[in-house]
């Protein structure tokens, strides 16, 4: 969910910064976003304006600017519920899929309790409370503020959303289905509330009814649709034993990453299996099943006389730094700072970084082993070691500089 603010029924006034919110309600953040802008531009210290540019870039995706706008505009009016509502939402869509292996950021959770600490009676700031406290996994936290927010606005459309989501997240399929359609009684066009009770369907093998949820998502919102309900169709395909069918939805998923074209109809088979058959864990038991289908891979690759070790060693250190750098991607979003000069020097000191401590671990070792022979002439065990250490060292020093750099910018721009 994004927050999208408390502006239904309100009269929008007039002058750019209520262009601003009506084009914001009409659904164009962009525009909005220029008019705050042009507002900010003569009047830096209008904290409406900063907070309507934070909604509209939230909207846009751009989490990391939102919540930098939101943090400006809290310095300013520390009493901003609404200021506070997006940092928090911003940190939680910045935080994207790996929030659940990372962990929800702790600005988040008390961005959300301080909006409800300061408005009470508003159902909207306990249902971002809710949504943080569900990202955190405190899913009995979660259903009690949203309990909260359903018994202060009985017709808010979100506070049965989240609901929805928390009860279906909780393991509870039928409270799912009722929270569903509590939300979409007062308002048809929320498709999320559609999409979730389309899952909770399949939980319940209500096969029928989940597909009809998913015609209506299609319907309504292009969006919200494709990729995400083609493989809910795929799991209820292959629940009913219609595997060609199935196939052909993953098949089709599969098919909108140019990347792997070439292996779409391999990949559509074990889609098709370990969704169907593991549903809404199918990404865990996918990842499991390459794991061990490399750690076979290299098993096999080191009985290689002479280079299979080295082979080995070179395949093992080639994953360690994808998921090193790769974890550095998620977190910041890029690997490369974008401030001039940024990305070279990205790349320096990553470079330098990992030699450095590729030759510390090497002199260590060949000091301590008391070997003779050069320290660059180690075994691929040791290879490995010394790689894993300068890789991950490494992958830290991009992640340290790209957050100091980052830091600057913000201040800078404050």
């Amino acid at each position: 969910m994004t927050f999208r603010g408390g502006q239904g029924g309100m009269t929008i006034p007039g002058g750019q910064l209520g262009k601003a919110k009506y084009a914001l309600s009409i659904g164009r953040p962009d525009e909005a976003a220029r008019l705050c802008l042009k507002v900010l531009e003569k009047d830096a210290g209008n904290v409406g304006a900063r907070v309507v540019l934070a909604q509209a870039q939230l909207q846009q995706g751009q989490a990391r600017e939102a919540a930098a706008e939101a943090r400006r505009a809290i310095r300013a009016q520390s009493t901003n519920v609404d200021a506070h509502l997006i940092l928090a939402s911003a940190l939680l869509q910045a935080s994207g899929p790996m929030a659940r292996f990372r962990g929800v950021p702790e600005e988040a959770l008390q961005a959300a309790k301080r909006a409800v600490d300061l408005q009470p009676r508003a159902a909207k700031t306990h249902v971002q409370y809710a949504e943080v406290l569900a990202a955190k996994r405190d899913m009995a936290g979660a259903r009690a503020e949203a309990d909260i927010a359903v018994k202060l606005e009985p017709r808010l459309a979100g506070a049965h959303l989240i609901r929805a989501i928390v009860l279906y997240t909780d393991k509870d399929p039928e409270g799912a289905v009722a929270a569903s359609d509590a939300a979409l009684r007062n308002d048809r066009s929320l498709t999320q509330a559609d999409f979730i009770k389309a899952n909770a369907l399949v939980d319940l093998k209500r096969y029928d009814e989940a597909l009809d949820s998913l015609d209506r998502v299609e319907r309504t919102n292009a969006q919200l649709g494709g990729s995400n309900t083609r493989a809910i169709r795929g799991r209820i395909y292959y629940k009913q034993r219609k595997l060609k069918q199935s196939y052909r939805e993953f098949r089709l998923l599969q098919g909108t990453n140019p990347r792997l074209r070439r292996l779409a109809p391999v990949l559509a088979g074990v889609s098709m299996v370990m969704v169907g058959q593991f549903g809404q864990s199918a990404q865990t038991a996918i990842i499991g099943l390459f794991a061990v289908l490399i750690v076979l891979a290299l098993f096999g690759l080191h009985f290689i006389p002479v280079v299979g070790g080295w082979i080995v060693a070179v395949l093992v250190l080639a994953i360690i730094g994808f998921f090193a750098f790769g974890a550095v991607r998620q977190s910041r979003g890029t690997l490369l700072n974008a401030a001039p000069g940024g990305p070279l020097a990205s790349i320096g000191l990553a470079v330098v970084a990992f030699a450095a401590m590729l030759a510390l671990v090497f002199l260590v070792v060949s000091r301590v082993a008391g070997t003779k022979t050069h320290p660059w002439q180690l075994n691929p065990g040791w290879l490995v070691f010394g790689g894993a250490l300068a890789l991950v060292f490494s992958a830290a020093m991009l992640y340290l500089f790209s957050r100091f750099a980052n830091r600057r910018q913000a201040g800078a721009a404050a």
